[in-house]
Formats: C-alpha cells, sequence, structure tokens
C-alpha cells in the first residue's frame, strides 16, 4: 500500500487486552504486528480498555476498527459494525466500543465507522504466550485484515467488508444449513 492510497482516509487501529494473560492480548499483539509493518496512514493504539478520553481520538477518524480478543465462539474471528449505545456510564473507568461511539456522536457531533474485529481466544490465564490455537486465529484475521485494508483504500469500505468475513467451514453443518450475523458468530 503506498502512503498515498492510506492517506485519503483516516483510520484508527485499536488493540484491547492485557498482553500478560496469554489470548488477552491478541488485540494489542495486533497492533504489534501492525506496527513493525510499518503500513502508512494507520493510527494505532493499544489500551487494557476503552476509555471516556478516547472519544476524541475516535472522533477525528473515518474508521475505526477495535481488535479484541472472544472468549467463545465457532469462527477464528467475527468482524461485526458497531452501532452506538447510550449505555455510558461516568461511574466505571472503561467504556464499551458502542458507548464510546455514542459519546464521540454527543461530545464532538462525529460518527466514524466504527466495527470490532473480535478474534477468538482460547487462553486467558496470566502469562505473556498467545495460545496455539489463539495464534493460529491471530494470524488468519490479520492476512484477512490487510486485504482489508488494501480494498478499502482502493475500492471503498462497503466492498472491504463484504470480503473480510470469515471462511466458513461445511464441517458438521446440514446441507443448506445458513449461519445468523456478519461472520455466524
Amino acid at each position: 500500500m503506498s502512503k498515498r492510497e492510506t492517506g485519503d482516509i483516516k483510520i484508527l487501529v485499536f488493540g484491547l487486552g492485557n498482553p500478560a494473560r496469554q489470548d488477552d492480548g491478541l488485540g494489542p499483539a495486533f497492533i504489534s504486528r501492525l506496527e513493525k509493518a510499518k503500513i502508512p496512514g494507520l493510527t494505532l493504539e493499544a489500551d487494557y480498555q476503552l476509555l471516556v478520553e478516547d472519544a476524541l481520538l475516535f472522533s477525528e477518524q473515518q474508521l475505526v476498527v477495535v481488535i479484541d480478543a472472544l472468549k467463545s465462539g465457532k469462527k477464528p474471528f467475527v468482524f461485526k459494525k458497531i452501532k452506538p449505545a447510550g449505555e455510558a456510564s461516568f461511574t466505571t473507568h472503561h467504556l464499551s466500543p458502542e458507548a464510546l461511539l455514542y459519546l464521540t456522536q454527543v461530545l464532538y457531533e462525529r460518527n466514524p465507522e466504527v466495527w470490532l474485529l473480535g478474534i477468538r481466544g482460547y487462553r486467558f490465564s496470566l502469562g505473556e504466550k498467545l495460545s496455539p490455537k489463539g495464534r493460529e486465529n491471530f494470524d488468519q484475521a490479520y492476512k484477512r485484515f490487510i486485504k482489508f485494508l488494501k480494498i478499502v483504500t482502493t475500492s471503498g469500505l462497503a466492498s472491504a467488508i463484504i470480503d473480510f468475513q470469515p471462511p466458513t467451514s461445511s464441517r458438521g453443518k446440514k446441507h443448506g444449513a445458513k449461519e445468523k450475523g456478519i461472520a455466524g458468530s
């Protein structure tokens, strides 16, 4: 990707999780890999959780992708659109992506496109190493995400979202059965 291509759209990739709790660190590990790839035009952030202060950062973007570990699910990863939810409570120290998007709209009158890339993890105990299955899912999600970025910058977000979905497996499914949701979660 050239600097010109990614410079046309403001993209934030925000990795959530605790790197000291095995697969809970999938989000920060994703950001670390993106930093090593040195893809121009991306804003990269990693933290344990989303905070009220992050609404300003969200407001400055056109596209935000939040990367987080999932504790359950049949797919290696899911990709779903985040819709604002007015559940923001100022007595807590962290917010859901939905609540942060709501605050971004209320405080800054901005409505960036926000998506969650949830990567299936398996081990969440103390330890800095990702589980083998978590690492495998991470690698699949990363490859698909790089392809997604290329499509976003050349063909637009709508085309990229259609292409981003994880591969489906016919194993264990009845003939003709359809899965629910964007990624079958």
